[in-house]
């Protein structure tokens, strides 16, 4: 996590110290990009890949995956308990900073989430395979910072999610324009 903090401290200390022109951004304009999450109820890193969408210059669409790096735990004797956690969210951006190479963003998110819990086992008359798994609607509020250098630009998203996986999550990566 302190990685993350830091990584995201840089890109606010970047901004700042930026002085050069406006972030130009047209309608279509499309990104893609991933990098680092971190949750804290899962206490996990996730993988995220992402991607926005220009409606206007105002808003803008988005859309993310984020695969968290559950892993499992070993009990010894065969006895083995694994977690698969993923959530697929769409994303609405407005815009309300968008100078210097620099736009900050309130960020709404409804997502589908995604957990399996699977124990392995010897078996036995009371113990063996068992797989549990449920998936739920999230919906999130947030805000974001993305910083263009030029072929790249940075971007930290904190974020709540007041229903799914129901925690704060913070996410930091890299996107670069296709267009």
């Amino acid at each position: 996590m302190k990685k993350l903090l830091t990584v995201g401290t840089l890109v606010i200390g970047l901004a700042f110290l930026s002085n050069t022109n406006l972030y130009a951004q047209e309608v279509g304009d499309i990104s893609i990009g991933g990098g680092l999450a971190y949750g804290t109820d899962l206490e996990n890193l996730g993988i995220q890949a992402s991607g926005t969408y220009i409606l206007n210059e105002d808003m803008r669409l988005g859309a993310d995956i984020i695969y968290w790096l559950m892993g499992s735990d070993d009990f010894g004797g065969g006895y083995e308990l694994s977690y698969t956690f993923l959530e697929i969210n769409a994303n609405y951006n407005y815009i309300f900073y968008n100078e210097n190479d620099m736009i900050i963003y309130a960020l709404g998110t409804l997502g589908i989430h995604y957990g399996k819990v699977n124990y392995d086992g010897p078996d036995s008359e009371f113990f063996g395979s068992v797989d549990s798994s449920e998936t739920e609607l999230g919906l999130g509020v947030g805000a974001g910072l993305e910083y263009n250098l030029g072929s790249v630009k940075l971007y930290a998203e904190p974020r709540i999610f007041l229903s799914g996986f129901d925690q704060f999550s913070l996410a930091a990566g890299v996107r670069v324009p296709i267009n």
